[in-house]
């Protein structure tokens, strides 16, 4: 049978056999010839065969009660989105979203807290030697003249620590008050609320000369004491961050003195500053080593660095428990017994 051959002005042309079929008072939907779909009416100057002219529309299937729904007006639901781009392997890893957290200026430089607070002390501790062997040099000076060279080494040894100790030291001073804050606001967020203090006003006065000595301590004990309610051992923190504080307020305080010594003009009294910045060095280098002890020590960490252990509390059962768990235990026993008699 051959498909019709008229004058029409539109026809459908099968999906299948690609015949051409005239268009009657209605479009039909499968073809006569092989029985496969008829396409959508085209016009007469249209190609037989291309791209088709329909698209498939998925529709759910409805109901009376999805109909009824109909009018009612939903809530707008948010827009599905990805975390991070879908990727596929033989391990997906999921992206952490904390790493495209924007990270702060106050985050960034507590991150180099402790690696500066730490140098500052090898500093210090440097500066500490080179004013003994400085010191040293004056007493051998007495009886016996120094070589220029020892001279020479000394002077260099003692510039390079102190200027590198202030250097470094007002660097870590600046990084370990912005530690301060980032722990004071992590303690506050773990508690279900916010720092009551602004960062400005901490930070200024946790570097102004004098006003450095009360008030950093007062922060670090308002998080020690936040901090109690999780596991935590409080009474060791208060008490390292109250010997901190104590040997950091000495520390100040020789400062003040060494300025004040420093204005006499004696021979004996220069002799006697030499000894002096020696004791200060020693008692600020012990200061960052007591400082670095209280960060790690806030971190859960040792002073190495190194994960602190907890240690395990025994405690002896009582109760009920205790009594069905000997039950348990003796039951066995009995069963067996009885075994053996049998």
């Amino acid at each position: 049978m051959s498909a019709p051959q008229g004058r029409a002005q539109a026809f459908q042309v099968c999906a299948r056999c690609s015949t051409r079929w005239a268009v009657g008072a209605r479009p039909g939907i499968w073809c006569p010839r092989c029985h496969g779909v008829l396409l959508s009416p085209v016009s007469t100057r249209a190609p037989a065969q291309g791209a088709r002219n329909f698209r498939w529309v998925a529709r759910p299937a409805t109901s009376s009660t999805k109909a009824a729904r109909r009018g009612r007006s939903a809530a707008p639901t948010p827009t599905p989105h990805y975390a991070s781009t879908p990727t596929w392997g033989l391990r997906d890893i999921p992206r952490d979203p904390e790493a495209d957290r924007r990270v702060g200026r106050v985050e960034r430089y507590a991150a180099n807290a402790q690696n500066l607070v730490l140098v500052t002390a090898m500093l210090l501790a440097l500066a500490a030697f080179a004013e003994v062997f400085r010191y040293g040099i004056l007493l051998h000076n007495r009886v016996r003249l120094i070589s220029p060279i020892t001279l020479a080494v000394s002077d260099a040894l003692v510039y390079f620590a102190q200027v590198g100790a202030l250097v470094i030291g007002l660097a870590a001073l600046i990084t370990s008050s912005c530690w301060l804050i980032d722990q004071r606001r992590l303690a506050f967020t773990a508690a279900g609320s916010t720092d009551p203090r602004s960062v400005r006003p901490m930070l200024l006065l946790s570097m102004l000369p004098l006003v450095r000595i009360v008030m950093p301590g007062v922060y670090l004990t308002e998080v020690v004491r936040l901090r109690g309610g999780a596991d935590a051992d409080v009474h060791r923190e208060l008490t390292l961050v109250r010997i901190w504080w104590a040997v950091w307020a000495a520390s100040n305080a020789l400062v003040i003195v060494q300025l004040l010594w420093n204005l006499r003009d004696s021979l004996q009294a220069r002799a006697d500053g030499v000894l002096l910045s020696a004791v200060v060095a020693l008692v600020a280098a012990v200061s960052a080593v007591l400082t670095l002890a209280v960060m790690r020590r806030l971190e859960g960490r040792t002073l190495r660095g190194s994960a602190m252990s907890r240690p395990t509390r025994w405690v002896i059962a009582t109760g009920t428990a205790s009594k069905s768990n000997q039950r348990e235990q003796n039951q066995p026993e009995h069963e067996s017994e009885t075994v053996t008699a049998s």
